[in-house]
C-alpha cells in the first residue's frame, strides 16, 4: 500500500513539474524578442526538465510546509500576545498564564480550522494532473484523490507539530503542542467526508456537485460573524474554559472517525464522476463567459447623443447611452438606500414626537430645527431638551474622528469594475487593433474624459453619505467648528475621487481582461489584494475631520496627478488584447 501510495505519488508531482516546465517555456515563447531566439527543441530538452524537477520540488516542499506552518504560527502568536495582554492587566485571577496560554491557542485553533472548514476542503476539485491522470491513463480515481489527500493531511500534521514544539519548550500544554495536530486531520476529515456524504446525495438524484449562491453566502456569514463576537469576547475578559474545549475537541474527534467512514465507503465511480462533474462545470464556467460577454455586446443606445460632441467625447457619450443603466444604477440605489434610511429614521423620530407632544408642538419642533439647520445651529426642543447619551456621543465622535471607516460602504456602492469591464469589451477590444488608439496622447484625452464620467455617478453615494453624517452631527449638538458640515462633504468625495481613480488607473496599466471578461492578470489582482489590505488598515485610523480634510485634498490632487502620469508612462506599452 505504501508502495502504491509514493508510486502515484511520484507520478502526480512528476507531471506537475513537466506542466510547469512547459508553461513556462511557452511564456517565454511568448515573450517579444526573447521568444525568437529560443528553440522549439527546448521542450525536449531532458537536462533542463531535470533542473526544473528538482526546483519543483524544493518549491512544493517549502510552500506545503510553509504556508501550513505560517497558519498555525499566527495561532501560537495570538495566544502569546492575548496571555501577556491578560497579565500585564491584571486579568488573570487564579489561573496560571500556562493554563491561559492552552485555552487561547486552542479556541483560536478552533477558529482557524473553522475557516478553513468552509473555504478549503478540495478532494474532489478537478485538476490539470487530475483531469490527465484519471481521463486520459485510466488511473483509479479513488486512489488518486485519497493519496492527494493523505499527502495533505501529512504535511499538515508534519508542520503544525514542528512549529508547536518551539512554544511547548517554553512551557505550552502538552495537549496542545501535540492535540492540535492530531485535531486538525480529524477535522480535515470530516470536512472530505462531509462532502462525500453530500455527494453521495447529489449524485442519487443526479445533481452537480456545485456551488450555489446561497451556499456561498452562508460561507460570507459562517466567516464574518464570528470575527467581531471573537473579538468583543476575548476583549473583555472572557474565556471558554479549557474542559469545554476539550470537550469540543472530543466530539471533532468523533464527526472526524465518522467522516473517515464516509471516505472510505466512497467508491471510485463517485470519485470519478466527481472530477467528471468538475470538467463539466468548467466548460459551463467558459458557457458563461461567453454569454455574460454577448450580454455586454446587445446593449444598445437609448435616446441621441449631442451632435456638438465630437472624438472621443462622443464616443464615451455613445458608450454611457449604451451601458447608462450598468453605470448609473448601483450608485443611484445605493445613494437612494442611504438616504431612504436617514429619512426613515427622521419619520420615526417625529411620529414618536408627535405622539408625546402633539401635532402643535411637533409642527413647532419642526419649524425651529428646519431653520437652524439652514443656520447651521444644532438640534433644539424646548420640551425634550438635549442630553448627551453614551449612544449619541459614540456616533458624534465616529462622524469628527472616524469618517474613514466610510470607506466600507463608499467600496461597496462604487461601480468602477463593472464600468471598466463594458469599457474593454464594447470599445477598447475593438480600438486596441489601432494603433493610434494606443498613442500616449490618445490614451490620455479618453482616460481624462473616463475619469470625469466615473466620478460623476460614484460620487452620488459619497453625497448621500455625507447627508447622513451632518444630519448625525446636527442632532447631537451641531458642528463644532465653522464649516465642519461643509469638510464632510468634502471629506467623503475626496475619497470616492481617489477609489474611482484607482480602479481606473489598474484597468489601463494592467489590461487584465480577456475577451471572455475574465481577469488575467497576477499584476492586478495582486494590486487589489493590497490596496483591500490598505483599506483595512485606513479605516481604524482616528483623524480629526478638520485635518483629515486638509490631508485628503492634499493627497487627491497629488494622487490624482500622479496616477495620471504612470498611466500615460506606462499605459501605451500594456495596452493590448488577451486571448
Amino acid at each position: 500500500m505504501l508502495k502504491e501510495f509514493r508510486k502515484i505519488l511520484v507520478k502526480v508531482l512528476h507531471l506537475r513539474s513537466v506542466v510547469g516546465y512547459n508553461s513556462l517555456v511557452f511564456a517565454l515563447k511568448k515573450t517579444p524578442l526573447i521568444g525568437k531566439i529560443i528553440p522549439d527543441r527546448l521542450y525536449k530538452t531532458t537536462f533542463l526538465k531535470v533542473i526544473y524537477w528538482v526546483i519543483h520540488v524544493i518549491r512544493e516542499v517549502l510552500a506545503l510546509f510553509l504556508t501550513k506552518m505560517a497558519g498555525i504560527s499566527l495561532v501560537y502568536f495570538s495566544a502569546l500576545t492575548v496571555t501577556m495582554l491578560y497579565k500585564s492587566a491584571d486579568m488573570l485571577g487564579t489561573m496560571s498564564s500556562r493554563y491561559l496560554f492552552g485555552t487561547f491557542a486552542l479556541l483560536f485553533f478552533f477558529v482557524y480550522a473553522f475557516f478553513g472548514l468552509v473555504l478549503n476542503v478540495k478532494i474532489f476539485e478537478k485538476t490539470t494532473e487530475k483531469d490527465y491522470l484519471v481521463f486520459m491513463i485510466r488511473m483509479n480515481a479513488k486512489k488518486l484523490n485519497n493519496t492527494l489527500f493523505t499527502y495533505d493531511l501529512a504535511r499538515m500534521f508534519i508542520g503544525y507539530l514542528m512549529v508547536g514544539f518551539v512554544p511547548a519548550i517554553f512551557g505550552v500544554p502538552v495537549c496542545c503542542w501535540l492535540g492540535i495536530p492530531v485535531l486538525s486531520v480529524f477535522i480535515k476529515l470530516f470536512g472530505a467526508g462531509f462532502l462525500a456524504f453530500r455527494y453521495k446525495l447529489k449524485s442519487r438524484r443526479h445533481e452537480l456537485l456545485k456551488g450555489t449562491a446561497a451556499g456561498d453566502a452562508l460561507k460570507v456569514i459562517l466567516i464574518i460573524v464570528p470575527i467581531p463576537f471573537l473579538f468583543v469576547m476575548v476583549t473583555f475578559g472572557y474565556y471558554v474554559p479549557l474542559s469545554v474545549l476539550l470537550l469540543i475537541s472530543a466530539v471533532m474527534v468523533l464527526i472526524g472517525t465518522w467522516g473517515l467512514f464516509e471516505l472510505v465507503k466512497a467508491g471510485p465511480d463517485l470519485h470519478r464522476r466527481a472530477l467528471h462533474d468538475g470538467v463539466i462545470m468548467e466548460k459551463e464556467s467558459v458557457r458563461v463567459a461567453k454569454a455574460n460577454t454577448q450580454n455586454f455586446k446587445k446593449l444598445k443606445a437609448k435616446g441621441s447623443v449631442n451632435e456638438k460632441k465630437k472624438g472621443f467625447e462622443y464616443l464615451n457619450a455613445l458608450f454611457v447611452k449604451r451601458h447608462f443603466k450598468m453605470l448609473a444604477v448601483k450608485p443611484i440605489v445605493c445613494a437612494l438606500i442611504i438616504l431612504g434610511l436617514t429619512l426613515a429614521y427622521i419619520v420615526l423620530v417625529i411620529m414618536e414626537y408627535n405622539e408625546q407632544f402633539g401635532s402643535e408642538n411637533c409642527l413647532n419642533m419642526v419649524l425651529l430645527n428646519i431653520r437652524n439647520l439652514f443656520l447651521f445651529k444644532g438640534y433644539e426642543d424646548p420640551l425634550t431638551t438635549y442630553v448627551p447619551d453614551s449612544a449619541s456621543l459614540f456616533f458624534r465622535n465616529a462622524v469628527q474622528y472616524h469618517l474613514p471607516a466610510l470607506l466600507i460602504p463608499l467600496a461597496f456602492a462604487d461601480n468602477s469594475f463593472k464600468s471598466t469591464q463594458a469599457m474593454y469589451i464594447n470599445c477598447d477590444n475593438s480600438l486596441m487593433t489601432f494603433s493610434f488608439f494606443k498613442q500616449r496622447k490618445m490614451i490620455m484625452k479618453l482616460f481624462d474624459i473616463r475619469f470625469r464620467q466615473l466620478v460623476s455617478f460614484n460620487v452620488l453615494p459619497a453625497i448621500a453619505l455625507a447627508i447622513g453624517s451632518n444630519l448625525i452631527l446636527f442632532a447631537t449638538g451641531g458642528q463644532d467648528y465653522p464649516f465642519q458640515y461643509l469638510i464632510t462633504f468634502v471629506i467623503l468625495i475626496c475619497m470616492s475621487i481617489c477609489y474611482s481613480m484607482y480602479w481606473l488607473v489598474i484597468y489601463y496599466l494592467f489590461q487584465p481582461f480577456t475577451t471572455t471578461v475574465r481577469i488575467k492578470s497576477g499584476a492586478y489582482n495582486a494590486a487589489y489584494v493590497i490596496f483591500s489590505i490598505f483599506l483595512s488598515m485606513v479605516v481604524w485610523l482616528r483623524a480629526h475631520s478638520l485635518v483629515l480634510a486638509a490631508v485628503l485634498v492634499f493627497l487627491t490632487i497629488v494622487f490624482v496627478f500622479f496616477m495620471r502620469m504612470l498611466v500615460s508612462k506606462k499605459a501605451p506599452k500594456s495596452w493590448k488584447v488577451k486571448a
